[in-house]
């Protein structure tokens, strides 16, 4: 399927009238000038060009032709974390595309050979020699695999590793198959047939070869009659509910982690038995959060200010995964959980995605500090998240006096 070209944003970039809204949280939850600020780009940069609003005015003057596209202006597109932050907030007043306008920015920049950044270009060459993004050796995506993990040949769920966990925290991916063994999942792993999940491709508008490797993993999953993917990694879940239904018809459902743990205590096959003492607050990765909402396909004819025919299903960013990793929490003894001000479908990017982390660590590390100080102004001793990309970013951002960085599957064996 081909993506959505630029100028089928062009009444998101129009209707822009530069209230703002893309870069604060929402009045009702913000608690005074700090932490107020939902733009990573926009607060550290302090520019309206690094913001969703001064994003829709490049690509509007790109389709116009009246911007070039620079390496200056190429820089700043990719400063973008692509965390949805600008677009949830513009759906709470106005009914317009902001990050799918992003992103088709990217590929427009891609097609005409201006982009992506020679950071990205140098991820894209190891996915495509190794499958990963890190360009380590394809058959060490396994490695962590150990006697302790129960798997059923012809299962119909499958766990989906993803690079991260793979790769830079398979303690993750061994917490991940005790507790789906603790809740009496049948499940199986693709093994060597498991290749990247394309969303780092995606996002920096590298289509092609996003759709290369996504029609690799969904051909895996049919051969093995998967119908359930359970992913630990948020951003493998979001690819998946996001990007993979735009290129095929999908014979299975995506779960995170905590929805399936959530099920599962609900219907009594999971006991949290071990106290855990200690204070927590919970960071909303991007994600699990405002980008695991399902794509839903829309085609048709905007007549007017919020007047689409036929009328178009909103993905507002209010309907992601936030609920289940809050209910486990709270369900585990001795667990103290304070809010950040920023959370939810307001929460704080960690600052590694949309190919940040690669292109322009300095700043993925500034965000990070920027987060790991709003989670230290709760009290909390530790930040906790669902998401490999975020443990790895908020944790090497650390320093004395700072929050220590947990995934949610470390607390849920600890209550096992």
């Amino acid at each position: 399927m081909k993506q959505p070209p630029l100028e089928d944003f062009r009444h998101t970039m129009e209707q822009c009238n530069h209230c703002g809204q893309c870069k604060w949280i929402l009045g009702p939850k913000t608690r005074g000038i700090d932490f107020a600020e939902v733009c990573p780009i926009h607060m550290r940069f302090n520019f309206d060009a690094y913001s969703g609003q001064g994003l829709l005015n490049m690509a509007q003057e790109v389709i116009e032709g009246t911007l070039a596209m620079t390496p200056d202006m190429v820089e700043a597109v990719y400063t973008c974390t692509t965390c949805g932050a600008c677009d949830t907030n513009c759906k709470s007043v106005r009914d317009m595309e902001v990050l799918e306008t992003i992103l088709a920015l990217r590929r427009r920049i891609v097609e005409a050979g201006a982009g992506p950044l020679a950071a990205h270009r140098d991820v894209a060459g190891k996915i495509a020699a190794s499958h990963n993004i890190y360009g380590l050796p394809h058959g060490q995506r396994f490695a962590w695999l150990n006697d302790e993990a129960v798997l059923t040949e012809g299962a119909d769920t499958a766990y989906y590793v993803g690079d991260h966990t793979a790769y830079k925290n398979p303690g993750i991916a061994r917490n991940t198959c005790r507790i789906l063994t603790a809740a009496g999942v049948k499940f199986t792993v693709l093994g060597t047939d498991e290749w990247n999940d394309g969303d780092f491709l995606w996002r920096t508008g590298q289509a092609a070869a996003a759709e290369a490797t996504a029609r690799h993993n969904i051909a895996a999953f049919k051969a093995l009659g998967i119908k359930t993917v359970i992913c630990s990694d948020a951003e493998s879940l979001s690819v998946m509910r996001d990007f993979y239904p735009r290129i095929a018809d999908l014979d299975f459902q995506t779960l995170h982690i905590t929805e399936v743990v959530e099920q599962a205590l609900d219907e009594g096959r999971l006991t949290f038995t071990r106290k855990v003492e200690r204070k927590i607050t919970f960071h909303d990765p991007c994600y699990l959060g405002r980008l695991s909402e399902p794509y839903v396909a829309w085609e048709g004819e905007i007549q007017a200010f919020n007047r689409h025919v036929p009328d178009k299903t909103w993905r507002r960013g209010s309907d992601g995964v936030y609920d289940a990793p809050r209910a486990i929490l709270q369900a585990i003894a001795g667990l103290e959980m304070v809010e950040m001000v920023r959370n939810a479908e307001a929460s704080f990017c960690c600052g590694a995605g949309g190919g940040v982390a690669e292109a322009d660590p300095g700043f993925a590390q500034w965000t990070a500090r920027e987060r790991l100080r709003e989670a230290a102004a709760t009290g909390a001793e530790a930040i906790v998240s669902c998401a490999p990309l975020c443990q790895c970013n908020l944790a090497s951002a650390t320093s004395a006096g700072s929050p220590s960085c947990l995934d949610i599957t470390q607390i849920i064996v600890d209550a096992l």
